[in-house]
């Protein structure tokens, strides 16, 4: 008897529709190769979800994922939604749930450029000729997104807003060990990426990542502050593996991890 799986499907906005199409496709050939019984059930999410049920994260899609075995997510939020109260637009009022809901703590990027995209890599065409092959690996539910207080408040020329940038031990314990563990089967290298000259958060985030990585004697461990990585990624970004980042600095950098391979749409990752 074959393994059984219910996948829900969210292909929200923009390119999430067309991508989730072929990501289906791929679906249905795993199925037929390794002989697995595989459900799908298909729900709207972010801006559509807005425009059909009034909100971004319906309850019956909520439950639908909560049912499920897995979620393949394709994009959310476009200019029809943005001028809408920050938190009804399909990002904060969908995407930054769904991380919280599931306690999705982890993201995984790879970003690899493949001969058949090479020719839409932004970097110098000897740069590109080195190739690259990494894999970001984001702290997805702590940091400036998430962090108390944060709001808006005064009117006129005082008028300010605010975030915090918060992280316990344990948050980057955890992520510390999914990234060491990922390089013990690539080629054993961590970058972590901090702004420990300026950030308690990242001091903090620094001496807990050297702490982890005493667990992992055989990978080897590098600092790196943020803007010196954003740099180096297009410099050379053959020198990187694995990239360890908080919740926002991974945001920024996987993003260009996934720009110079040609296309961030083409780029998949894992929560």
């Amino acid at each position: 008897m074959s393994e059984q799986f219910h996948i829900a499907v969210l292909p929200g906005d923009g390119i999430g529709p067309e991508i989730m199409a072929q990501a289906i496709k791929v679906l249905d050939a795993v199925r037929t190769r390794f002989n697995l019984t595989i459900t799908t059930s298909e729900y709207d999410v972010g801006g559509i979800a807005i425009d059909n049920h009034g909100h971004p994260l319906p309850p019956a899609t909520l439950k639908g994922c909560e049912q499920a075995d897995a979620v393949l997510f394709g994009s959310v939020g476009g200019p029809k939604w943005e001028k809408l109260p920050p938190d009804s637009q399909p990002e904060r009022g969908a995407l930054l749930p769904l991380r919280a809901h599931f306690k999705l703590f982890s993201n995984l990027r790879p970003a690899r450029l493949y001969p058949a995209l090479e020719a839409f890599c932004p970097l110098r065409s000897d740069i590109a000729a080195r190739g690259f092959d990494i894999l970001c690996v984001r702290e997805l539910t702590g940091g400036i997104y998430f962090g108390q207080p944060k709001g808006r408040e005064g009117e006129g020329k005082y008028e300010r807003a605010y975030d915090t940038e918060v992280y316990h031990r344990f948050e980057i314990e955890r992520i510390a060990r999914i990234a060491f563990a990922s390089a013990q089967k690539r080629r054993g290298q961590v970058t972590s990426i901090d702004k420990a000259n300026v950030l308690q958060s990242s001091v903090l985030w620094r001496e807990v990542v050297t702490e982890i990585a005493k667990e992992y004697p055989d990978v080897a461990l590098s600092h790196m502050y943020i803007d010196n990585a954003a740099m180096q990624m297009v410099k050379d970004p053959s020198q990187f593996d694995v990239i360890l980042c908080s919740n926002l600095f991974g945001d920024i950098i996987s993003d260009e991890c996934a720009m110079i391979t040609g296309s961030m749409g083409m780029l998949p990752s894992a929560s």
